[in-house]
């Protein structure tokens, strides 16, 4: 897709939007797996099924544009997060709280690269007048800004545990 508009940065930006939330919500099914603690498993899998929601929102989205995403875009900035935090995943070590300390710090990453994403992608739609798309994409900023809270005041207590 060429760029030469902005309704195509539009739809060049929902797209990489949406290979990024498919391909972590793949990612999340195996958080929860690895995951030691509780709080962290269910942390996963709330955000799995909210990131469920954000994908039917982009494709909410796309329609209201009366657009299709790119066939076969693949967000590579997406795929190297979830290389990375599939690489913690099969260390054998940490273990315990170490390794759900390196599950939150490789979420809260993951939560910023999106939290980025939907901030550009919703400042394009406003500039468009895309009022539906706008609130779409607001929705899932939203949710992706309190699960970065979320993730953040729960690292102290995983840090203080991991640290003996």
């Amino acid at each position: 897709m060429s760029l030469d508009t902005l309704a195509d940065t539009l739809e060049h930006e929902l797209t990489d939007l949406l290979s990024a939330e498919k391909q972590f919500a793949k990612l999340l099914t195996q958080v929860a797996k690895a995951a030691d603690s509780d709080e962290v498993k269910q942390m996963a899998q709330e955000h799995h099924a909210e990131t469920l929601q954000q994908i039917e929102n982009l494709q909410a989205a796309f329609e209201a544009l009366g657009a299709k995403p790119e066939r076969g875009k693949v967000c590579k900035a997406a795929q190297g997060l979830v290389e990375e935090n599939t690489s913690t995943l099969k260390e054998e070590k940490p273990k315990g709280a170490l390794k759900d300390v390196a599950l939150i710090s490789g979420s809260l990453r993951v939560e910023h690269y999106e939290i980025a994403g939907y901030t550009s992608a919703l400042a394009v739609a406003k500039a468009l007048g895309q009022r539906q798309v706008a609130q779409l994409l607001q929705a899932n900023l939203k949710q992706e800004q309190a699960t970065a809270k979320k993730l953040q005041t729960a690292a102290p207590q995983f840090l203080k545990a991991a640290n003996g």
